[in-house]
């Protein structure tokens, strides 16, 4: 029976639907949704042998421990990005195909984008703060008046959006329903598709000059490291407040944080740093939390979200074995290579 080992989070209904035509085993953060019991490449080496398929959570999975783990053929990754933690480059040469999870964020990372939004907007943490501490009382009237002076609304206000994917474009459409106008930058979207979206599409600095609120979405890329630097940000309204649920590689953190302290735009909000977590004397920690705020990476999290990857690599699979190629396929060249004859192709069309 084709062995299947899983370090990922897994539903266990679709756990069992695939005990029907394999023997998958669950390990290490898979089980415990520790961050401790990630495999390290010692422990994945000796886990991954004999075993055919990995379905891969956040390990490292590099050229070293593919080529110690001679009989897997087929990765099934259940990132959206699979590149983060796998060597692609390396699966190509060895002949391993890389499937994914596509979209499996495409809800929960628009849902919560547009919380930030709104976060920034009203002072909601502020004033769930002061009543938690307490505070509510009549006599501090005045003050949760002075601390909602800042409340503005979303209303009417351009949204512009670095990076028209599906999660770009997700976030777009539940802007929409709260009444923003949508621009965005995004050199390789079809623009009349765009427009028959109601989305504006413009070069990066117009982005910069006209929104209210600019969120970073985009894929990373060699060519778009840190795209928002000192003078994208110069060109922020001294109103407008920036968003990054994306990556951070695509932001210069110290030129936002010199922007923040020195109060060139309203505010920020980071569920992705440059360190992380981060260290005790990280910038963050300076930075006023009226203007800053920031969450642990969390924007694709949900419970969903395990259903949907669950669901979705089971299908990979299925379809893989009966010798259908998904579309969410890392590195489709592979199989033009002879090299795909002694791994992937050993369980492609078996079925």
């Amino acid at each position: 029976m084709l062995k299947v080992l899983c370090t990922a989070e897994f539903d266990d209904m679709w756990e069992e639907k695939m005990k029907e035509y394999c023997d998958i085993r669950r390990v290490g953060f898979s089980l415990t949704k520790q961050p401790k019991d990630r495999l390290n490449e010692e422990q994945l080496i000796e886990a991954l042998k004999g075993v055919d398929v990995f379905i891969v959570g956040y390990e490292k999975v590099t050229e070293n421990v593919l080529y110690h783990a001679p009989d897997v053929k087929l990765l099934l990754s259940v990132r959206d990005g699979p590149e983060e933690n796998i060597d692609i480059k390396a699966c190509t040469k060895l002949g391993i195909p890389v499937l994914f999870s596509a979209g499996r964020c495409g809800r929960s990372v628009p849902e919560f984008t547009f919380l930030l939004i709104m976060a920034l907007a009203k002072p909601l943490i502020k004033v769930v703060e002061e009543v938690r501490a307490g505070n509510w009382i009549k006599e501090n009237d005045l003050k949760f008046r002075r601390i909602n002076e800042n409340s503005t609304e979303v209303y009417g206000k351009t949204l512009g959006i670095v990076g028209l994917g599906r999660n770009g474009l997700g976030l777009a459409v539940r802007a929409q329903a709260f009444g923003m106008r949508i621009i965005g930058f995004d050199p390789f979207v079809d623009r009349e598709k765009m427009k028959a979206m109601d989305i504006e599409v413009y070069d990066l600095d117009a982005v910069m000059r006209q929104s209210d609120y600019i969120v970073l979405l985009a894929r990373v890329t060699e060519e778009n490291k840190g795209m928002i630097g000192e003078k994208e940000i110069g060109l922020m309204k001294p109103t407008a407040c920036l968003v990054n649920t994306g990556r951070a590689a695509l932001l210069d953190m110290d030129a936002l944080f010199q922007a923040l302290k020195e109060e060139r735009i309203r505010g920020a909000a980071l569920d992705v740093l440059d360190e992380e977590p981060p260290r005790e004397d990280h910038p963050i920690y300076q930075i006023d939390p009226d203007r800053l705020i920031v969450t642990p990476h969390t924007a694709g999290v949900s419970v969903e979200r395990i259903t949907f990857q669950s669901r979705v690599l089971n299908e990979h699979l299925q379809n893989y074995l009966k010798g259908i190629l998904p579309q969410s396929f890392c590195n489709r060249e592979v199989i033009e290579l002879p090299q795909f004859k002694e791994r992937g192709k050993k369980l492609f069309g078996v079925n």
